[in-house]
């Protein structure tokens, strides 16, 4: 069985037990030991071995990068996975010939493929001595001298050090932290490395309030600096000093670091200056409607990939779902009847837990052609509900009655790709998030009431009113969702849409232009629910 690593994810900050490796990888727990035999550097000497994310990448990109050329003396290079090798001694033979290089042959431990090696004179005598002695293969090299324990550089990340002296600690924490969302925790991790780094490395219980103060004072600093020059957001510094107290909090109540000043968590407090640092940045860039249908109308539509991408930037606007639930939805979650998609926390990434049915937003007419006509793609390609909605290229062939369900993508990216290449078409440059805050302004036009700014607010998943308004007369879903409904009927116009109605009665456009032609079909919508069909040329 071939077997590559190059999909796996792994966090770099975060600490991985043999355990969890063994889980991410899907191998066996022998596999883990021949990888430190071979190079891998647990986090210190101590039992159970612990790994750093970023050395486990370290370790299995160094492996995939060497070639036949610079292998180590006693290493194979597997064809099959890519990875340098060092076999197990019970898999190795040699064969020797007369005036020939030695033909070694072994057993890859990571896939089970066969090696093969041509071994020189030297190599060879240090080859059988090993089978002799019985000693790993991967001793035979001295020449790689490896790091202390505690301290090594990413070579993917310019130079970048990282440290594990704390790793243990946060392998803790983390068990504690399994509370909050991955993508929380993964923050909180970044925060706690980069204070790590900020100290060289210095083991946490020897925190003194000053290097909290002095780090706290150093975030402060990279507010005013560009990120060029490598300054960092308001959210970011908020963010930072608000997971940095956190921690803190939690490490003084563990064995081993109670005689740490209660006072350490206080010092991560930012001044009322970088607080309000907000106020400053630029707001938020987001499309109009108008916009965001030329982004879509202008997207390639000849591959099935393309128009696979086409849907998903159509969605984002129906929907109002975030990247990450939205490419991970299935046929299922979708109520074509009904006009909605199910937000199940049990089974797409949802933010803080929370499972809802949004409605598909008025004035998105266009899009749901779009989205429809690949969903008709799909049933063509034999799709069933459990399939995911918007799947690999590499799956989106026909399918036959019984297979295994297609699991949604990986990742977000190809949603974030499309995003960018649309808007790069009408010169601007849009986030999977931007259709959330384009959806916002839509309903800040469109809703009168009170009762509707909730409805559009409940439909997005979260309310935006004010926390007077937030605790005041909570609306069920069944209520939000008749709201909706009503707001995409005729019935409802933008202030926007009102003025260009009148200024057609009032004959000021000219025949046969676009504007005339949005405002004719305004009026008939309008005269048209109210049962006047004699609409004025």
């Amino acid at each position: 069985m071939s077997r590559s690593y190059r999909n796996i994810r792994l966090h770099e900050a975060m600490v991985y037990s043999v355990a969890d490796s063994q889980s991410v990888f899907g191998v066996h727990r022998n596999t883990i030991s021949n990888w430190v035999r071979d190079g891998l550097k647990p986090s210190d000497d101590s039992l159970p071995q612990l790994f750093r994310g970023v050395e486990l990448k370290r370790f299995h990109a160094e492996r995939a990068a060497r070639t036949r050329r610079n292998l180590r003396l006693g290493e194979f290079k597997c064809v099959a996975c890519g990875n340098a090798i060092f076999p197990e001694l019970t898999t190795l033979a040699l064969t020797r010939q007369e005036g020939r290089a030695t033909h070694a042959h072994a057993t890859c431990c990571d896939c089970g493929a066969v090696l093969l090696k041509l071994l020189g004179a030297t190599e060879c005598d240090k080859v059988q001595e090993c089978l002799d002695t019985n000693t790993p293969l991967a001793l035979i090299d001295e020449s790689k001298v490896t790091p202390p324990a505690g301290i090594g550089k990413d070579a993917g990340s310019q130079g970048v050090e990282w440290f594990t002296a704390n790793d243990r600690v946060i392998y803790d924490w983390q068990a504690f932290a399994g509370k909050y969302s991955p993508k929380t925790v993964q923050a909180h991790l970044v925060s706690i490395r980069d204070f790590e780094v900020f100290l060289k490395g210095v083991h946490f219980s020897k925190v003194k309030p000053k290097d909290a103060g002095q780090y706290r004072d150093r975030l402060v600093r990279l507010l005013s600096q560009s990120k060029e020059q490598g300054g960092l957001s308001s959210s970011t510094v908020r963010h930072r000093a608000s997971h940095l107290k956190a921690f803190f909090e939690w490490l003084r109540g563990q064995e081993g670091y109670r005689r740490l000043s209660a006072s350490i968590p206080d010092y991560f407090a930012l001044p009322r200056s970088a607080s309000t640092t907000q106020a400053k940045e630029r707001p938020k860039e987001y499309p109009t409607l108008d916009e965001a249908w030329r982004m879509v109308d202008l997207m390639p539509k000849k591959s099935v990939i393309q128009r696979r991408d086409r849907a998903m930037v159509a969605f984002a606007f129906i929907s109002g779902f975030r990247a990450a639930t939205l490419t991970a939805l299935r046929i299922k979650h979708v109520d074509f009847d009904r006009l909605s998609v199910l937000q199940d926390a049990r089974e797409v990434p949802a933010k803080n837990g929370k499972t809802y049915r949004a409605k598909w937003f008025p004035r998105t007419e266009a899009f749901q052609e779009v989205f429809l006509s690949w969903v008709q793609e799909l049933k063509d390609f034999k799709f069933q509900t459990q399939d995911a909605l918007f799947p690999d290229g590499k799956n989106l062939v026909a399918r036959t009655l019984g297979a295994v369900p297609i699991e949604p993508l990986a990742s977000s990216k190809p949603l974030q790709d499309a995003f960018g290449k649309a808007s790069e078409r009408i010169g601007k440059a849009y986030t999977p998030h931007s259709a959330r805050h384009a959806l916002k302004a839509l309903g800040a036009q469109m809703c009168r009431s009170h009762e509707q700014r909730k409805a559009w607010s409940m439909n997005l998943g979260h309310s935006d009113e004010q926390i007077t308004e937030k605790h005041y007369a909570k609306m069920t879903q069944s209520r939000s969702s008749e709201i909706i409904e009503a707001l995409s009927s005729d019935l409802v116009f933008t202030e926007e849409e009102n003025e260009m109605i009148i200024d057609y009665y009032q004959q000021r456009f000219h025949r046969g232009t676009h504007e005339y032609l949005v405002a004719k079909s305004l009026a008939e919508k309008r005269d048209k629910a109210r049962g006047d069909f004699d609409v004025l040329e």
